[in-house]
């Protein structure tokens, strides 16, 4: 997909418009390849402090779909998530949009077609793997009331952070922004 047909698909006239959190998960959950140059000039001409604000709420959506006994992966979706949003928060040139835009491409792919979840049914059936975005939306509807599976994170924890770590000055500030009395969250 180009960047005029990511546009059309994300129903935006412009990267300025990018401010909706449907609009940062249809483009995390696309099923369609991204031209990784489209991403790109997506997030140059986005605000940035917006995309970080997105990152956030996607993550945080996301993680509520997670069962309970998830802890693994639980973690590894908070540091990705805090790895995503300080870079959008801190990106001030080409350069840091370009590694924004890399770190996203291949947090998306993973997300969406690489990872694999084993989900085991409860009841007697087959076990199933898919991507851990279909997995959570599997666990999300299995609170609904539909099937009950056991899910197995062991072969999706293999994403590996190793493009960006946050200073330990950015870290307490997140925890700071997240404690502080008054803050909207």
């Amino acid at each position: 997909m180009n960047y005029e047909e990511l546009l059309e698909y994300l129903d935006l006239d412009g990267p300025e418009e990018f401010q909706y959190f449907e609009v940062m998960a249809d483009l995390i959950e696309c099923e369609d390849y991204i031209d990784q140059e489209s991403v790109f000039a997506l997030f140059d001409g986005a605000d940035r402090e917006m995309i970080a604000q997105l990152t956030d709420d996607y993550f945080e959506e996301i993680t509520k779909g997670l069962p309970e006994d998830s802890d693994e992966i639980f973690m590894l979706l908070d540091q990705i998530r805090l790895c995503l949003s300080g870079l959008a928060a801190n990106a001030e040139d080409e350069s840091d949009i370009r590694l924004l835009t890399d770190e996203f491409c291949r947090f998306r792919d993973w997300y969406s077609f690489d990872s694999q979840v084993e989900l085991l049914p409860e009841e007697e059936g087959p076990a199933a793997v898919m991507c851990l975005r279909d997995a959570i939306t599997t666990a999300r509807i299995e609170k609904l009331g539909g099937e009950k599976y056991r899910y197995n994170y062991e072969n999706a924890l293999d994403y590996e952070l190793d493009s960006y770590t946050m200073s330990f000055a950015e870290l307490v500030a997140a925890e700071d922004e997240e404690d502080e009395p008054g803050t909207v969250q």
